[in-house]
C-alpha cells in the first residue's frame, strides 16, 4: 500500500478541516438564532390572540373587565375580589381568564420570553351617570348604569413615543378600553417602545425594528370602546 495513503492527515490538513467546519457552523448559527427568535414571536402572537378572545368572554360573562394583577403580589386572589378595581396597569390574570400556560408568581400570563404580558385598562369614570368614583369598565354593572352613550375610554395608540398625549397626525386610534402587550425579547426602554413602559395612557404601535437607535419589538392587541359596547349589547348587559 502506498505510504502516502497510510500517513493520515497532517496538522495543516486538520487545521484546514477545522476552519471549514467552523465557517460552516458559524454560518448556521445566525439562521438558527433567527428561526428561534421568530418562533418566540409567533408563540407570543398566538398567546395574545387567545388573551383577546378570553377578554371578550370575561366581559360577556361578568359585564365588566378583569382587574390587572399587581405583579408584586404573591397572592393575587384578593386583587379581583372587590366590586371595584382601581388598578390601570398590571399582569394578565391567567386564572380569571381561564388561560393555560406559564405564569408568574403572582399568576400573570408569561410570554414566550418568560416575561409577564402587560395589561392596561381605561379607568374612565363618568361624573354624572352611574356610580361616581369607580372605573366604569372594571365595576360590576357599571357599564349598564352609565349607559351606552356615556361610556368613555381613555387609552390611545400612537405611531411614535409621545409625552402623555399623541398628536393628531401620529394618532392611530383613541377611545381604546384596554391594551395587552408583550415587551418582546429586548425589554429595552429605548426608541419608540419606551412609550409602552412609562405607565401613561398612550401606547405605541409601529413596525418591527432591530435598529439600535430606534428598536421596536413589542407586540400588542387592544379593544376599542365601540367593539366592547357591541359585545355588551349582544350579551344584554346594556339596555
Amino acid at each position: 500500500m502506498n505510504a502516502q495513503l497510510q500517513r493520515g492527515f497532517s496538522l495543516v490538513e486538520l487545521s484546514l478541516v477545522l476552519v471549514v467546519i467552523g465557517v460552516l457552523a458559524g454560518s448556521a448559527v445566525i439562521p438558527l438564532t433567527s428561526v428561534i427568535r421568530q418562533s418566540h414571536y409567533r408563540q407570543t402572537d398566538a398567546q395574545l390572540a387567545i388573551i383577546r378572545e378570553a377578554m371578550h368572554g370575561y366581559l360577556v360573562s361578568h359585564g365588566k373587565l378583569p382587574c390587572p394583577l399587581d405583579n408584586d403580589l404573591i397572592n393575587p386572589a384578593k386583587t379581583d375580589a372587590t366590586a371595584s378595581c382601581q388598578r390601570s396597569l398590571g399582569g394578565v390574570p391567567a386564572a380569571a381568564l381561564g388561560i393555560m400556560g406559564e405564569r408568574s408568581a403572582s399568576g400573570a400570563v408569561l410570554d414566550s420570553w418568560g416575561n409577564p404580558i402587560q395589561y392596561a385598562v381605561s379607568l374612565s369614570d363618568n361624573k354624572t351617570m352611574g356610580q361616581v368614583g369607580v372605573p366604569d369598565w372594571l365595576t360590576t354593572g357599571e357599564p349598564a348604569n352609565v349607559g351606552v352613550e356615556h361610556l368613555d375610554a381613555g387609552l390611545s395608540l400612537c405611531r411614535v413615543a409621545a409625552a402623555n398625549r399623541c398628536s393628531r397626525v401620529d394618532l392611530i386610534a383613541d377611545q381604546i378600553v384596554w391594551v395587552v402587550y408583550s415587551t418582546g425579547e429586548s425589554q429595552s426602554a429605548t426608541g419608540i417602545q419606551v412609550e409602552n413602559q412609562d405607565s401613561d395612557s398612550v401606547f405605541a404601535v409601529t413596525a418591527y425594528s432591530s435598529n439600535v437607535d430606534s428598536p421596536f419589538d413589542d407586540q400588542l392587541v387592544w379593544a376599542s370602546r365601540s367593539e366592547l359596547v357591541y359585545w355588551l349589547l349582544r350579551a344584554n348587559w346594556l339596555p
